[in-house]
């Protein structure tokens, strides 16, 4: 038995599983706090998602479009460009090439008539943020989501003052200790886009729990690329 607060459980939709509810959590909470919270996303504003094929990336692609957001996916695997596009991305934004210090800038220019990007969702840090925050739009917004890259970015704050940026972070837990309201409004709000058909988990991989450990050697080895986290049964 699990005794939870009254504010920490949510009634799901009549149509949605368990399973999909699981693999609703987190990431498109993640996703919904980074652009409406911390971003401040408005509609008609221009958002680079990278790492857009990850959970969190997919999710904030198809919340950024069903927010009115016109979107650009950051991916470094080219040849899954239609993943983004089917995700709802408007253009796709090649992390794999050379020299990304200038050509990540020079594809979101390219894609913004010049203008750049005005949110930024990064949960992979390395060489993509410091590339990634060069092609921010004046008074545009960085969300740091993690550091999937590897190293963890520093920030000179000049630029941040020359171009009137703003770089923030998000840990969604602390939102559900801190901000239960907030996060209670973020579920209604995912649920009501999950009834009307715009936003779409993605598939999961059900694993008994006696075998958690392969379901961990599997993400490790990336077996399940593209799905959403694996969800463990007790049954």
């Amino acid at each position: 038995m699990v005794a939870l607060g009254a504010d920490q459980c949510y009634c799901l939709p009549p149509r949605m599983s368990f399973v999909e509810a699981a693999s609703l959590s987190l990431v498109y909470d993640t996703a919904w706090v980074a652009l409406r919270e911390r971003a401040r996303l408005a509609p008609g504003e221009t958002v680079l998602v990278l790492g857009a094929l990850g959970g969190v990336g997919r999710a904030s692609v198809q919340l950024a479009r069903a927010m009115g957001a016109r979107v650009l996916a950051g991916i470094s695997r080219p040849e899954k460009a239609a993943l983004a596009r089917e995700a709802g991305a408007d253009a796709v934004i090649d992390l794999s090439r050379e020299h990304l210090r200038d050509t990540l800038r020079e594809q979101v220019w390219a894609a913004t008539d010049g203008r750049g990007a005005d949110v930024i969702l990064d949960p992979l840090g390395g060489d993509v943020f410091d590339a990634a925050l060069r092609a921010l739009a004046w008074c545009g917004r960085l969300v740091v989501i993690g550091f999937a890259a590897g190293r963890i970015p520093t920030v000179k704050t000049n630029y941040l003052l020359v171009k009137n940026i703003e770089v923030s972070g998000l840990q969604v837990s602390d939102y559900r200790k801190r901000r239960p309201v907030l996060v209670a409004a973020c579920s209604a709000e995912i649920f009501e886009l999950y009834r009307e058909g715009r936003i779409k988990p993605a598939a999961a991989e059900v694993f008994p729990l006696d075998q958690a450990g392969e379901a961990l050697v599997a993400v490790r080895d990336r077996h399940l690329a593209g799905r959403a986290v694996l969800r463990l049964r007790d049954d």
